[in-house]
């Protein structure tokens, strides 16, 4: 019986350190519905990167599990999964939050508990809040329509425009930041129309768009409606040029929209092409690998979470949120994209954005910042 007790006392020593040398992340996206493929594929770059780390041994001995979480891409759904990670005190920093709309439910929450996070939300007012535990490993909506406002009137030549937004945080907000962009350039904005979310049918609107004879119209929404709207517009014979926001970023745009509806069609996001630099075309070269299938729009920025994950723990041995937390607002890393670091806001200091247009079934980079 002394030698039973003597081993099973060894194995719970043994079994402690491994407990302690483990963190876990909170990972919350729309893993479900029409944009499962964004928050799908970006939560696989980081899963991609992360495997790997623990395959090797992890972090100074530290290994990584992740709690994945699907919100949706829905503000409700959004904060009982918050609430869920916060509840879970094995779960010390967040990878989250795709959509701003979540965001703007859920930062609260987070704030509340502690919990440093990377959001993916791109509202510019997110960072302007206050909050303590946030960063924003991308760029925000300032960048991602000052690019197709700069374009439409430098290149396009374009002096009017229609402005169409879904009313929600990140659609309306980034319609708003291209309208006065635009407006500001020397341009002159048309309209400025709202639809619903949920609505399908934009027949109506395009009739009225279309008396305005808009040189072009930027359209503030996410899928499916983007390719809805871009379909539509070809059927009611609006031959204004189309451009929209990182949501149309993806091979589905063209597929649901039909090829021949959008050709020209602009859009901009962070993601610079996928044979931008030795490192990046790796990293494409080992997500197809694992995966059978190409990076999706966000997945190269998941991968790069993880080398941001990687430094922030090889800077501190305190493995509560707090000293995280510390960690990751002051953390220089070497990533895929090149070397991040945040100002006192939680965002980039250096932020790239890229712009791309529609050629054939293809995105050609046409400009960037």
């Amino acid at each position: 019986m002394k030698h039973l007790v003597a081993a099973l006392l060894g194995a719970a020593v043994l079994a402690g350190p491994a407990s302690a040398d483990e963190i876990t992340v909170g990972m919350t996206a729309p893993l479900s519905g029409p944009q499962a493929f964004f928050g799908t594929t970006w939560h696989n770059g980081f899963k991609l990167y992360v495997d790997a780390l623990n395959a090797a041994g992890g972090v100074n001995g530290t290994t990584i599990k992740y709690q994945q979480e699907d919100d949706k891409a829905d503000p409700r759904e959004g904060t009982l999964v918050a609430q869920k990670l916060c509840d879970n005190d094995a779960v010390v920093i967040g990878l989250v939050n795709f959509n701003s709309g979540v965001a703007q439910s859920t930062l609260p929450i987070y704030e509340e508990c502690g919990m440093p996070n990377m959001t993916f939300a791109s509202n510019p007012s997110l960072t302007r809040q206050g909050y303590k535990f946030m960063v924003r490993p991308v760029a925000n909506d300032t960048a991602g329509a000052k690019l197709p406002a700069d374009y439409a009137l430098k290149t396009l030549g374009a002096r009017t425009a229609a402005i169409v937004n879904d009313k929600q945080v990140f659609g309306q907000g980034i319609s708003e930041i291209f309208a006065k962009n635009f407006s500001d350039g020397g341009g002159k904005v048309l309209s400025t129309s709202s639809v619903n979310p949920t609505d399908v049918d934009f027949t109506a609107l395009l009739t009225q768009i279309k008396t305005q004879k808009p040189d072009v119209i930027y359209l503030g929404a996410v899928m499916p409606q983007l390719a809805l709207f871009a379909r539509q517009m070809k059927d009611q014979g609006v031959t204004a040029h189309l451009l929209v926001p990182d949501g149309g970023y993806t091979p589905e745009f063209i597929e649901q929209a039909g090829e021949a509806n959008v050709q020209g069609v602009v859009t901009a996001i962070q993601v610079p092409p996928m044979d931008a630099s030795p490192a990046i075309a790796d990293f494409a070269r080992k997500y197809k690998e694992k995966y059978g299938q190409d990076a999706g729009p966000y997945s190269i920025y998941g991968y790069v979470q993880g080398q941001v994950l990687e430094q922030v723990l090889k800077d501190t041995k305190d493995r509560t949120r707090e000293g995280l937390d510390k960690a990751l607002h002051a953390v220089k890393a070497k990533t895929a994209v090149g070397e991040l670091e945040f100002d006192e806001t939680g965002e980039l200091k250096v932020a790239p954005s890229f712009l791309y247009e529609v050629k054939g079934k293809e995105f050609k980079l046409v400009g960037q910042m």
